[in-house]
């Protein structure tokens, strides 16, 4: 029941800086949600991993990251 909640509300979610949710299957014991495909690597890959050695995100940016996330869920 929760990731069917969870499922429909990131459905309506609509933002330039979040992925489109594709599609889910949600089986016995399987839950699966299947977003757009991101060519530029994940949001994680940037501030933790290999590509955060570049210094590609300052925290002006992470900031700014974070405020249209929330604006998205809002």
């Amino acid at each position: 029941m929760e990731f069917a909640i969870e499922v429909e509300m990131l459905g309506r979610v609509r933002h330039k800086n979040l992925l489109g949710l594709r599609g889910f299957y949600a089986g016995e014991d399987e839950r699966l949600i299947v977003y757009d495909y991101m060519p530029n690597h994940s949001l994680l890959t940037h501030l933790h991993g290999k590509l955060a050695d570049d210094g590609l995100l300052d925290w002006q940016t992470r900031i700014n990251i974070v405020i249209g996330a929330a604006e998205g869920i809002a």
